[in-house]
């Protein structure tokens, strides 16, 4: 058995056409983060340099100060140096230019000036980071040589982490989805995580440090550098099809399989230069559009032709090679033994709630708005028999949703892979559920507690006192809450697809975030919060750190913390769950009828406004808004 190249570019061409933008993100990703197809990012960079130039704005990268010039990575070097060399005075002059120049040219929206995105981009970009990890360690320890030397060893351990436990072992997850596509026609998104699902990052990322202590040593020979490489190049393909495999049992098993086809390797890489001149040529977009992905599924074909050859002289390799379904699906006959209880559940029809029954109704419009608030917004009035039987149900479906592309054959089939995959089963806690309207007002009620307490302990952290935040004087923030319940209701049909929800629940909470400030500030006269000077923020009124933390506590909320809350709450008596939340409702619109006229106040709480200038609103977030508090509110300024 034999292959030529057209063969392998004719099946690679197949593949890429079937899976096109799912491998032009395993790629672009991979040049993302470094772990191979670099190019394509150094010719976006040649790119950003070039419309700098164009624009005018490669005066402020022209500073004379090398600091200004330095890389992300050089400007941590060089914080590094100074404080090796006992020059950190100097090394903290440098980091601060360029912190202060970082936050001179931000604008509005790209803020560099607060809040904890600003603080950690600035720290890595100048360096400064060194600097703070270093004074950290000088209030332990009064040794300088201790404290370089820890330093040194930190250092090691991040680059040893960032290149071999994401970079490096992003190549065998890389594999593992461009050989799946090989085969079937869908590859779940859960594939990034493979090797979490299995259990064996770790013992895969030890198989890479291995196999690059081999070839550094071989690059020490003349015949290392030149041949050791392609003896080595099947390393993350098989510990992608096998990643229980030990390290010199992997790379073994690659030179073997390529003792004859190094030469080959050789060759079919000379074939690619000119679509890699051509991807440089276009600023990477066509190395990112088709040459980068097409190279994946080539060297994936060639892979899987050199196994099946190297299977054939020798099939006692078939207990490493032993992942037979990565190239020929299993027959539908083992998928019903293995996937009986999802084909069971295939032909059932979506479980409803029988209405009838659960209300003892047949008012056709009552009926009628019951299933529409039941199945559009997941909203019923109490809970029921026929609710949790209706749980159950969904419970049920969820779990065969999750698996029928494996059941039918369109994916992997993982219940027959040689490693158990370990999945996050969301559907335990039935997040597909309706909720009773007794249990949305209690949890509306808990989500502004823990948003109060939240906010509370923020400033304490912050300034060092406590200050009851909002506009209302109760221990509750009406906007956490209702995000928190927009998110359960009007995103109910989202809730299968946990990305999306994610991304709906940031626009949904930046558009409740917004309005409720333009709101306050137009029916109050004065704003409760104010993010100018934050990174990406919209007219100080929303920013990219709030909602991404919005966006991750929807997430939190829909899959997990509702759930729960709802669980906890039908164990309790439907009459006092009444009466709890009868008190609760009272409790809250006496507080807002008292707020609107005498709304919460104080340094802290409203001390912003939009003419407040960039340093003060800084000072003001360390502990000094008794300095300008007479200055800036709008109490004076009306």
């Amino acid at each position: 058995m034999d292959f030529k190249r057209k063969e392998l570019a004719k099946n690679a061409k197949k593949n890429l056409k079937k899976h096109y933008w799912l491998l032009v993100a395993v790629c672009l990703f991979a040049a993302f983060i470094g772990s191979e197809f670099t190019e394509t990012m150094e010719a976006f960079k040649s790119l950003g340099t070039v419309n700098n130039e164009i624009q005018g704005a490669a005066s402020v990268e022209a500073n004379v100060d090398t600091v200004a010039n330095s890389s992300i990575v050089s400007s941590v070097v060089q914080a590094m140096g100074a404080v090796i060399t006992g020059d950190d005075d100097f090394g903290r002059t440098q980091s601060d230019a360029k912190v202060s120049e970082a936050k001179d040219n931000a604008t509005k929206v790209l803020g560099r000036t607060r809040g904890v995105f600003a603080s950690l981009v600035n720290g890595i970009t100048s360096g400064g980071i060194v600097f703070t990890f270093v004074d950290s360690l000088s209030s332990v320890i009064s040794s300088r040589r201790a404290v370089v030397l820890i330093l040194l060893i930190v250092a090691l351990m991040v680059y040893v982490f960032i290149t071999f436990f994401i970079k490096k072992t992003y190549l065998v997850i890389s594999r593992r989805i461009v050989l799946e596509t090989r085969t079937y026609d869908a590859v779940p998104p859960g594939k990034f995580m493979f090797l979490l699902r299995v259990k064996r990052w770790m013992k895969a990322s030890w198989v890479l440090i291995v196999n690059n202590v081999y070839e550094i040593l071989w690059s020490l020979t003349i015949v290392g550098i030149f041949v050791k490489h392609f003896s080595y190049m099947l390393v993350p393909y098989i510990i992608a099809e096998n990643p229980d495999m030990k390290a010199n049992e992997a790379i073994t098993l690659s030179r073997k399989m390529m003792k004859g086809y190094k030469w080959r390797a050789f060759l079919y890489g000379l074939s690619f230069i000119g679509w890699t001149v051509i991807g440089m040529a276009t600023l990477g977009v066509v190395g990112v559009l088709f040459v980068n992905p097409y190279k994946a599924a080539f060297y994936a074909e060639f892979y899987a032709n050199v196994r099946a050859v190297y299977l054939e002289k020798e099939p006692e390799a078939v207990k490493w090679l032993n992942d037979s379904y990565l190239y020929e699906r299993p027959s539908e006959e083992q998928l019903k033994n293995v996937y009986a209880d999802v084909y069971e559940l295939i032909d059932s029809p979506q479980p409803q709630i029988d209405f009838d029954d659960y209300h003892n109704s047949r008012i056709g419009r009552l009926k009628k708005l019951r299933v529409f608030l039941a199945n559009t917004f997941g909203i019923i009035l109490i809970n029921s028999k026929a609710e949790l039987e209706f749980e159950e149900k969904k419970k049920e479906m969820l779990r065969m949703s999750k698996n029928k592309a494996e059941a039918v054959g369109k994916a992997y089939p993982a219940r027959l892979f040689n490693l158990k995959e370990h999945r996050v089963d969301l559907e335990n806690t039935v997040y597909m559920r309706n909720y009773s309207i007794p249990s949305l007002i209690l949890i509306f009620f808990s989500l502004c507690f823990v948003g109060w307490i939240w906010e509370v302990t923020l400033h304490l952290i912050s300034s060092h006192t406590f200050v009851n935040r909002g506009v209302l004087h109760g221990p509750w923030l009406p906007i956490y809450g209702s995000g928190g319940i927009l998110i359960l209701i009007c995103l109910k049909k989202l809730r299968n697809k946990p990305v999306v929800e994610f991304f709906a629940s940031v626009v949904l909470c930046g558009f409740v975030e917004y309005f409720t400030s333009l709101y306050l500030e137009i029916s109050c006269g004065r704003r409760w919060w104010n993010y100018n000077g934050y990174f990406l923020n919209l007219n100080g009124r929303i920013c990219a750190e709030g909602l991404l933390v919005f966006g991750l506590g929807g997430v939190a909320i829909v899959y997990i913390i509702a759930p729960l809350l709802d669980n906890f709450f039908r164990k309790i008596k439907l009459r006092v769950v009444g009466a709890v939340c009868a008190a609760l409702i009272v409790a809250f619109i006496v507080d807002m009828v008292y707020s609107k006229k005498n709304p919460n106040t104080g340094k802290g709480i409203s001390t912003f406004n939009d003419n407040t200038p960039e340093y003060m609103l800084a000072e003001m977030y360390q502990g000094a808004e008794d300095r300008y508090e007479d200055r800036i509110s709008f109490n004076q300024k009306f």
